[in-house]
C-alpha cells in the first residue's frame, strides 16, 4: 500500500505598511519552519494508519506568525474544511506548538497549510 502526505500552503499578510518580507518570502519562510515537522507529521499519520490501513483525508490548518516574535500562534485545525479524524487533526497540530522564525518580521503573517492524507 502506498500512503501519502501532501502539504499545501496559503499565506496572507495583515497589518501595517512596513517595508519587510515580500508576500512570496514569507510563504517561503513559513514553509521551511513547517517542514521542520515533516516527520512528527507523518508519526500522526501513522498513527492513524495503525488503527485503519485505509485512513485518508485532510487537515487544514490555520495560524499566525506573530510580528516581531516569529512565533507561530492561534494554531488551529479548520473543522469546516478538515476531513481526517479529529485525533489527527489534533496530532498535527500539536506538531506545530512552539515553532518561529529565526528572523521575526515587522508585520504578522495569517497562513493556511493542507495535508492530504491518503491510505
Amino acid at each position: 500500500m502506498r500512503k501519502s502526505i501532501a502539504a499545501l500552503i496559503v499565506l496572507s499578510l495583515a497589518g501595517c505598511s512596513f517595508i519587510a518580507r515580500s508576500t512570496e518570502d514569507y510563504k517561503i519562510e513559513t514553509r521551511k519552519v513547517v517542514s521542520t515537522q515533516d516527520g512528527a507529521i507523518k508519526a500522526c499519520y501513522d498513527t492513524q494508519l495503525a488503527s485503519n490501513p485505509s485512513q485518508s483525508g485532510t487537515v487544514v490548518v490555520k495560524f499566525t506568525v506573530e510580528k516581531k516574535t516569529g512565533v507561530l500562534s492561534n494554531i488551529a485545525a479548520d473543522p469546516n474544511e478538515s476531513t481526517a479524524p479529529e485525533s489527527l487533526q489534533q496530532c498535527v497540530t500539536g506538531a506545530l506548538e512552539g515553532l518561529k522564525f529565526d528572523k521575526p518580521d515587522r508585520r504578522d503573517g495569517d497562513a493556511t497549510f493542507t495535508w492530504v492524507f491518503k491510505g
